[in-house]
């Protein structure tokens, strides 16, 4: 997933108007270890991710053969690729919607190909840095359970599924139990240009990390941002 080991970014790009497709497509092959492909409908969008099996998707949300939330959901049944979302959409009901499913990053068109690949390469960047920047010792808090190294989350003995933002967000709270993080340092942490945007990209991924794990656990300090409860923290294996 490091361009510098020697290994590619595999991208699929899905939209439906051919112009659009074709401009990204051409801007994304230009960049240095992305591995590109294109699909122009939500049929083809699915039999690609099945075979390609990309890192991160540019999705269209009004494909023209199935709604893209629709393929949106079946894309994260799969799998757990980063989700860049390109919207015609201006309700905000949408936008939270889409975020609370697992999208990384929800950019309303028109937006310049130029702004899409600097996501891209954002949200590339903030994988990068957690996978190598965090190291590998796992970390516990009572019942809840995280592995940096093997991205993956525990409560008691149930396995949760989280999205890669979720996990990455988890991640920065549980590195400094009990300290309250404002939202912005919680962007910062996680290298999402997104968060800053909208704060509600947070909230509502905090929303989710709270319905899959335990509420308690995540506790919002008000005028500031949220924490992690501190209390019996202990990291596994100390």
């Amino acid at each position: 997933m490091n361009e510098e080991n020697g290994e590619s970014k595999k991208i699929l790009l899905v939209e439906s108007v051919f112009g659009i497709r074709s401009t990204l497509e051409e801007r994304f092959r230009r960049k240095k270890g992305w591995e590109v492909r294109a699909a122009g409908s939500g049929k083809e969008a699915l039999e690609a991710c099945a075979s390609f099996e990309p890192d991160l998707i540019v999705l269209d949300r009004e494909l023209c053969d199935m709604d893209g939330k629709d393929a949106l959901y079946f894309m994260m049944s799969v799998q757990s690729p980063l989700i860049v979302l390109l919207s015609s959409k201006t309700d905000e009901a949408d936008e939270v919607i889409c975020l609370g499913m697992g999208v990384d990053a929800y950019l309303e068109k028109p937006v310049s190909e130029r702004i899409v690949e600097a996501e891209c390469m954002a949200l590339f960047r903030r994988m990068d840095k957690t996978r190598l920047g965090y190291g590998k010792r796992a970390i516990r808090r009572g019942e809840l359970y995280i592995d940096p190294s093997g991205r993956e989350v525990e409560v008691g003995e149930r396995k949760v599924n989280l999205t890669k933002t979720e996990f990455d967000i988890l991640l920065s709270l549980a590195k400094r139990p009990g300290e309250a993080l404002k939202r912005e340092e919680i962007a910062s942490m996680i290298q999402s240009s997104d968060a800053f945007q909208s704060l509600r990209f947070i909230d509502t991924h905090i929303k989710e990390i709270r319905k899959k794990i335990r509420p308690a656990a995540i506790r919002t300090v008000r005028g500031v941002g949220y924490a992690l409860e501190k209390e019996k923290a202990e990291r596994k294996g100390k």
